[in-house]
């Protein structure tokens, strides 16, 4: 009877835990979330104006300007409408409507397509099986993570190439992110100091535990790196 009164107190304790660390995700996606929502809102309603503005003036200015100086104009021009085009599809990957209204295969192709915009990755989203709804929160933080990687494969990859596959099975969710990067020793990371480390991989693991999942990093140096999310399909709905 002891033993029994100790593994259920220790039952309930782990469940405690994971409960604890469910409203902390939570909490977090939420501050997060609305952080992302301010920042989106500011990019499309104060920058996108101003660079609006800035393409109507060229347009004046291409008016009176000579013939030596319309070709710097027109590429000025069509430097500014990139930009425009990258914000207000930066600001649609922060706004958690556009996970709510269109889904997450739908989200991590406005998120690659602005990548690629920039000239410094080519992208490539598939996806597999028939795709159904993992839940408004669950998609939210898988798009976070995929947000995550892409930082962390901008930053330290130096990669050419990223592929994205959304693997929809009967059982399981499959996500996966690889690039075709310099890669890195995964023990290399583990010994670095606090000040040297960042929180990107560690934010991986955790937030795939904290949805009843795995996530898996495969890295080799000089043959990239592989993100892989699996998710039961009973925990996500």
């Amino acid at each position: 009877m002891h033993q029994r009164q100790y593994h259920r107190y220790l039952s309930d304790k782990e469940e405690m835990k994971n409960l604890y660390q469910r409203e902390l995700l939570q909490s977090q996606l939420e501050i997060q979330n609305q952080t992302f929502q301010q920042i989106g809102e500011e990019l499309h309603d104060n920058i996108g104006q101003l660079l609006t503005v800035a393409l109507m003036r060229l347009n004046v200015l291409e008016d009176v300007a000579g013939p030596d100086a319309k070709y710097s104009v027109d590429q000025t021009r069509d430097i500014i409408r990139t930009i425009i085009t990258d914000v207000r599809a930066l600001a649609k990957t922060l706004d958690q409507d556009t996970v709510r209204r269109f889904g997450l295969v739908p989200s991590l192709t406005v998120e690659l397509e602005r990548i690629q915009r920039s000239g410094r990755l080519k992208t490539h989203l598939a996806t597999a099986g028939d795709t159904y709804s993992l839940g408004e929160q669950t998609e939210t933080v898988l798009l976070r993570m995929v947000q995550e990687a892409l930082n962390n494969a901008l930053k330290h990859a130096n990669a050419q190439k990223l592929t994205i596959l959304a693997d929809y099975q009967n059982a399981m969710f499959t996500l996966s992110i690889a690039d075709d990067g310099c890669g890195f020793r995964q023990e290399d990371i583990a010994r670095r100091t606090i000040d040297e480390s960042g929180v990107g991989l560690v934010n991986l693991h955790r937030r795939a535990g904290l949805l009843g999942g795995t996530c898996t990093i495969v890295s080799h140096p000089g043959a990239g790196t592989k993100v892989e999310i699996k998710l039961p399909r009973e925990l996500t709905v």
